[in-house]
């Protein structure tokens, strides 16, 4: 079974994104902020980690950067949620690692074509 990982401080948000993602195959494991998310990370090595930018403690750019100095984390697939818009916030979540830059709204659709393609690519 797949593994991801959903880190997110609104209960609201993790529980939505998981029925975005039901229907495949997937294991969920979820943290409430970065710290605990990278620990799961650590543990569950997951197929994909969706994560969110905002949050108290570390956020989803640190977060993002942490995972890529990890030589066990580095290569998983990061998709990093953010309701802040602009090219400046998509270009520094690029940079500090973040594999995809979705804002919210998410678009349904595209976030589940995009978890399955990591899906199918790590099979």
């Amino acid at each position: 079974m797949k593994k991801v990982l959903i880190i997110d401080d609104s209960t609201t948000t993790r529980a939505v994104l998981k029925v975005y993602l039901s229907g495949q195959s997937i294991d969920f494991f979820e943290a409430t902020n970065g710290q605990d998310g990278l620990q799961l990370a650590r543990q569950e090595l997951p197929d994909v980690i969706i994560i969110d930018l905002k949050m108290p403690g570390m956020d989803g750019m640190t977060f993002c950067r942490r995972v890529r100095a990890e030589t066990a984390l580095k290569h998983m697939p990061i998709i990093l949620i953010t309701g802040s818009k602009g090219s400046d916030v998509r270009a520094e979540a690029l940079r500090s690692g973040a594999s995809v830059f979705m804002t919210k709204p998410i678009d349904v659709p595209t976030l589940a074509k995009v978890v399955s393609s990591y899906l199918r690519g790590n099979e």
